[in-house]
């Protein structure tokens, strides 16, 4: 039987013995899986985790299956719903922006790397074996500053988080070559993260482009350039992925999901979805679920 709602857990789930503060945590994969095995099943978080894993396993993340090899980074950004399987192990860290941000030099955003909400990109990359242990030796000296609990620690800790995000960063773009400083990818992305924050409440393309202080139409043009699609396409296409995911992992009617997506008549979320997938919504629930259960 699905759930009621899709769990949300907070990363002070993670105090319990196993973190002193409420903003990060440092460990491995199969230690918090231990700990705290509803996390191989489906959830979400409202902070960030960064995965360096070895062995052998799928992470599932947003009705995408993607197959892990060693090594390989899996970066899991707010909101995105995800689970784990197979035998997996590596380090692993899991931290708000805030605590990034706080000590950071001038200037300086976590949002300005591309893997987090990436814009049409995987959320894991395979790296070398030299690349992963480079990884895992920054892993290794955050671990022993936040163990030691040394002087300046709070200082030392997040500027080594910065480093080991421009460390990944340098193998994330040598994935795509499109990754760079472009105007139309830095719009890209910065309307990807407007959008993840606020699709339940604007819709429409003229409100993201006041909040990025753009013009409709340079925005306009910079997703068509980017993703081949409007913005008004990409501001659909959210809604839906948050449909999907209710209906999939949750029991919400298809009524209370309509209405929690600020649909004013659930008739018009249903016109809404069968145009966009050409099914209704209890039709997506119950392929997709009898597809799952068979795998």
């Amino acid at each position: 039987m699905r759930q009621r709602k899709i769990p949300t857990y907070p990363l002070a789930d993670y105090s319990d013995g196993m973190t002193q503060t409420s903003d990060f945590f440092i460990g491995t994969f199969e230690g918090s899986i231990q700990q705290r095995p509803n996390r191989l099943t489906i959830h979400r978080h409202d902070y960030f985790e960064l995965f360096v894993l070895d062995g052998k396993g799928e992470h599932f993340n947003d009705f995408e299956y993607y197959s892990i090899e060693a090594p390989s980074i899996v970066c899991v950004s707010p909101g995105q719903v995800h689970s784990w399987r197979g035998a997996l192990e590596g380090p692993m860290i899991c931290f708000t922006q805030d605590f990034v941000e706080r000590y950071a030099p001038q200037g300086y955003s976590l949002l300005q790397h591309p893997f987090w909400f990436p814009a049409g990109m995987p959320p894991i990359m395979t790296v070398s074996q030299e690349s992963g242990a480079e990884v895992r030796s920054l892993f290794a000296e955050m671990e022993r500053e936040f163990t030691s609990r040394s002087l300046h620690s709070e200082h030392v800790l997040p500027l080594l988080l910065v480093a080991l995000l421009f460390r990944i960063g340098r193998s994330y773009s040598s994935h795509d070559c499109r990754i760079g400083p472009s105007r139309e990818v830095r719009l890209h992305r910065e309307f990807l993260i407007a959008l993840e924050q606020n699709f339940k409440a604007v819709t429409s393309v003229s409100s993201y482009a006041k909040l990025l202080r753009v013009t409709p139409e340079a925005l306009s043009e910079a997703i068509k350039e980017r993703t081949g699609k409007t913005a008004g396409e990409l501001i659909r296409r959210r809604i839906l992925l948050e449909a999907q995911r209710l209906l999939l992992h949750t029991s919400l009617t298809v009524s209370e999901i309509a209405y929690g997506l600020k649909f004013g008549d659930p008739s018009y979320f249903n016109r809404f979805f069968r145009r966009l997938t050409g099914k209704t919504p209890s039709d997506f629930r119950n392929h997709l679920a009898s597809e799952l259960c068979a795998q």
